[in-house]
């Protein structure tokens, strides 16, 4: 397999250094427009081979990864279209899907495979000096196929995915874009806030405040460390979903400021207690374990019932080991076989497919 990543940043790069470890990808083409970041991608090992253009890298490529800002993606798409070769999949690392994955519709040849994607992954260093094959094990890479997209392409990111030690969970583009507004977007800008308050606080009143920041401080501002630049883009792209998260969250620090103006002890120790216990119920960042259970479900032949049943079950948290689709020889039905580790997991997924009117079925491996 022929790899060819546009954009050899830390996540590009990343990307590169993993998939060169799964036995499949022969050969990693990058690009970048800055050439020293290319060269240092080079040098690094996330690429084998630089090319002199976004054209010239997908030539041939059969996995073409848009590893760019999202600003970027419309003009790399237009200029990258007409040399994909067909049959060839395109994915990109974008942090907001809907836009990301309409633009990428609307400018790729009806022959070229989209498989939007998001490795929920990261660090607050940026650049190729800083990136790693290990960033991706156990993180959650989350996919975002439509109505529009090829099953056998879904199959084989999700194969290469999981073949970088992530775990693959698809999900509809608009639900992905609240979700991370929650849980990506809001903790970074609340760390920007609490940064920019604190170095008020220290360049107002005591010029020794920092000095004293320790653990909980420094791990709750961590982030406020990242590129700005990506965080206008992602601000821009996810504008709505990320105002409606601001307002839920100010309404309830403003309930929490109420409480502790009230002296309400009581009060305070429940909503103490309540994300403490929510916090201990995190799941922890590693791979599904439990014996494989297969479900199989009778699927008609049409767009978008594997985006359908694989977002359904990505909705109930459960992930995806494996799958393949079986198709009748007289056509317009088919088999999904889904392969799910753990009984609990599998019957969740299970229960979440019958609610679609699924005829779901199950068998221990």
């Amino acid at each position: 397999m022929r790899v060819a990543i546009i954009g050899t940043g830390l996540i590009g790069t990343s990307l590169g250094l993993a998939l060169q470890e799964v036995h499949e990808v022969d050969e990693v083409v990058g690009y970048d427009r800055d050439t020293d970041r290319l060269t240092a991608a080079l040098h690094r090992g996330g690429i084998t081979v630089a090319a002199l253009s976004a054209t010239q890298a997908v030539v041939d490529a059969d996995l073409v990864v848009l590893a760019v800002p999202a600003p970027a993606i419309a003009p790399v798409a237009d200029e990258v279209a007409g040399a994909l070769r067909a049959g060839a999949i395109v994915t990109d690392v974008a942090s907001v899907k809907t836009a990301a994955v309409s633009t990428l519709q609307q400018a790729l040849p009806d022959d070229v495979w989209l498989v939007g994607g998001h490795p929920m992954a990261g660090s607050h260093e940026t650049g190729p000096e800083h990136a790693s094959g290990e960033l991706f094990v156990g993180a959650t890479y989350l996919l975002t196929p439509t109505t529009h997209t090829d099953p056998q392409a879904y199959r084989t990111l999700h194969r290469l995915v999981a073949g970088i030690g992530a775990r693959p969970m698809a999900v509809d583009p608009g639900d992905h874009d609240r979700l991370v507004a929650v849980i990506s977007h809001l903790p970074q800008l609340a760390a920007t806030t609490l940064m920019n308050l604190a170095a008020d606080q220290a360049q107002r009143q005591h010029a020794g405040l920092l000095l004293l920041a320790a653990g909980g401080f420094r791990d709750a501002t961590r982030v406020a460390a990242s590129n700005p630049q990506l965080w206008l883009d992602i601000c821009a792209e996810n504008r709505a979903a990320i105002v409606t998260v601001l307002d839920d969250y100010a309404a309830q620090l403003a309930q929490l400021r109420a409480t502790i103006a009230a002296a309400d002890e009581e009060r305070l120790r429940t909503v103490l207690m309540q994300a403490q216990q929510a916090r201990r119920r995190l799941p922890r960042k590693a791979v599904g374990g439990g014996a494989l259970v297969e479900l199989l479900l009778p699927i008609p032949d049409r767009p978008g019932v594997l985006a359908e049943v694989t977002t359904s079950v990505g909705a109930v948290g459960v992930n995806i080991e494996d799958f393949s689709i079986d198709h009748a020889a007289e056509g317009g039905r088919g088999a999904l076989r889904l392969i799910i580790a753990g009984a609990g997991a599998a019957a969740t997924a299970a229960a979440a497919l019958k609610e679609r009117s699924y005829e779901v079925r199950e068998r221990q491996l």
